[in-house]
């Protein structure tokens, strides 16, 4: 290779590192002002979109603009598709960001591109996980998953002993009760409603011993739910009251202290704790 192609080669190269880093400021950096537009301008689309096909479900509106929004959505759909490419593109780890939470729900968004007709329930579907990108691009959001990322386990274990004890009684109740529940799904349904005392009436016992397992469900139910609601009040509270670091040793401390509890260093501004992507 000539001198001349190798120089063409090493500027070419760095044509491209400078676009994926231009790239990756606008769709990754939220830190940045073009990063904030370019980031808020996707959710305002994504959210227009939800809306446009909300209203789609109305019958009248469907006659009126159904055509309309269903050309607008293809459109959508073609500019995340380039948008997920792009990111692709620009990240720092690709294999990370394509494996990634956020990854998969960009590619799950595109996903409807694939799947002619919309009258399947998957498209249907699909368009929902639109809203969860919106959801997880609220920095508050994210930093209220990763708070609960270590207790997950106990989270996982509560609920998985409530669903136990709901098809248990739910096929106690079906035993017991015959007439009342045609199958143990709906004895299920009803124990999981129960529990959690909401008790929306669609099924009530009629024998002295099925009254009996629906009272122990009630007062079983606020013990489970109320150690579900303990554990994700703990971890916001710490949430909150560890949102910066220490300008000194960078333990989480309160923004408002004036002294680190850890330190003792005074602390002029309190550093706020970042919950960054690791894929960008």
């Amino acid at each position: 290779m000539h001198i001349k192609d190798l120089k063409e080669h090493d500027d070419h190269h760095l044509h491209l590192t400078g676009l994926r880093k231009v790239l990756n400021e606008l769709l990754f950096d939220t830190r940045t002002l073009a990063g904030r537009i370019t980031n808020w301008s996707m959710l305002a689309l994504i959210m227009i979109v939800v809306i446009g096909s909300m209203v789609n479900t109305v019958e009248a509106y469907n006659a009126q603009w159904g055509e309309q929004i269903h050309e607008f959505e293809r459109w959508v759909l073609y500019a995340f598709a380039l948008e997920y490419v792009l990111r692709v593109y620009s990240a720092r780890n690709r294999k990370h960001y394509i494996l990634s939470f956020n990854g998969v729900v960009d590619l799950i968004t595109v996903l409807p591109l694939f799947v002619v007709g919309d009258s399947f329930v998957l498209v249907r579907l699909l368009r929902l996980a639109r809203v969860i990108r919106v959801a997880i691009s609220f920095p508050v959001v994210r930093s209220l998953f990763a708070s609960l990322r270590g207790s997950l386990k106990l989270l996982m274990g509560v609920l998985g002993t409530i669903g136990l004890i709901s098809v248990m009684v739910g096929n106690m109740i079906y035993i017991l009760e015959p007439e009342t529940y045609s199958n143990a799904f709906e004895g299920t349904w009803w124990s999981l409603v129960t529990m959690s005392t909401v008790g929306y009436g669609d099924f009530v016992p009629q024998t002295a011993v099925g009254k009996m397992l629906a009272a122990s469900l009630i007062m079983s139910g606020i013990c489970m739910f109320a150690m579900v609601t303990a554990v994700i009040s703990v971890k916001v509270g710490r949430m909150i009251n560890h949102s910066a670091k220490c300008s000194s040793c960078k333990h989480g401390i309160a923004p408002d202290y004036l002294f680190c509890p850890h330190c003792a260093t005074a602390q002029e501004g309190a550093q706020p704790e970042v919950f960054e992507e690791d894929d960008a």
